[in-house]
């Protein structure tokens, strides 16, 4: 079995190592990859079963052993930029949202406690892909900013709708805290209780997400209700809820976004910038997102501006 572990980690070390996914996140490489064995299963099954690497093995006995290698690999990136990413949100806004005082860094740590768990599943490492990366190229950052200056729909939904007392920058805070807890949806099959989650979208129905709900402050004490509340709304769809956080709206948005983000790409003549390109057809799909189309048409607005 040993020989076996070393010749997959080989393997997926390999494909890692190709140039073309490098730019990626940890999270985007590792889906990559994925999706390469299972659209070429017919072509690397023969090779893979082969005396070269795994005689003897099913096609999914093999797969089993090279996610297993894949994630360890990816593991050993993912935790060290992942603590590097939850160090950089401030959890003040915390003590905004509770009567009772707790410490940016207790908050913080039992965060990052949560989410290394979690992410030991693989689904939960899926529905954290884009908020990874949405975190890590500063979206909640830059939007807000705009979003501030025009003081339009969403910075209404923010401070009159979900009634945030918070300053801008606690509001940047609230939106990555929301990223951060996307993948706490991930934690109820685990505690036994029965998902419903769409395959191609990703969301939830709304009773699912209010079992979520107390499942997560028991996981997150800690946090106040409104933090978790808008962590596991950003995985259901604003037509079936309306009354879904607007910082969940916006973090639903941003890992949509990000999923399959690229930072540099070179931009041909006369084409739309990367956020407007991809905002524009969002706008058209946004019913099978689940996503709010104000908030994206003021998104658009604010990418087509800024050049984005």
């Amino acid at each position: 079995m040993a020989a076996e572990q070393d010749k997959a980690t080989a393997f997926i070390s390999r494909l890692l190592a190709n140039p073309a996914i490098r730019p990626l996140t940890p999270l985007q490489r590792e889906e990559q990859i994925i999706q390469l064995l299972h659209t070429n299963a017919s072509q690397l099954a023969p090779t893979l079963a082969s005396q070269s690497f795994f005689p003897g093995r099913s096609w999914n006995q093999i797969v089993a052993l090279l996610l297993q290698a894949l994630t360890n690999e990816v593991d050993k990136v993912l935790i060290p930029d992942l603590e590097t990413l939850v160090g950089g949100v401030q959890f003040g806004f915390v003590n905004h949202l509770r009567q009772q005082s707790v410490g940016s860094d207790q908050a913080r740590a039992q965060v990052l406690s949560f989410l290394k768990g979690v992410l030991k599943r693989m689904d939960a490492r899926r529905t954290f892909t884009g908020s990874f990366a949405a975190l890590r190229f500063g979206f909640a950052d830059r939007y807000v900013d705009a979003v501030w200056s025009r003081k339009s729909y969403v910075h209404f939904e923010l401070t009159k709708v979900q009634r945030l007392k918070l300053s801008k920058e606690d509001i940047k805070s609230f939106v990555e805290a929301t990223l951060l807890l996307k993948p706490i949806v991930n934690i109820a099959s685990a505690a036994g209780a029965q998902a419903t989650a769409e395959q191609t979208s990703g969301l939830v129905q709304s009773p699912f997400a209010q079992k979520i709900v107390v499942l997560g402050k028991k996981h997150l004490p800690l946090l106040p209700e409104q933090v978790v509340k808008s962590g596991v709304n950003a995985n259901v769809s604003y037509l079936e809820n309306r009354f879904i956080e607007a910082t969940a709206r916006l973090a639903a948005v941003f890992s949509a976004r990000c999923r399959g983000f690229q930072p540099n790409v070179q931009v041909d003549r006369g084409a739309d910038t990367p956020d407007k390109s991809w905002l524009s057809i969002a706008r058209r799909n946004y019913k099978f997102y689940g996503f709010d189309v104000k908030i994206l048409d003021e998104l658009y607005s604010i990418a087509a501006e800024s050049g984005w």
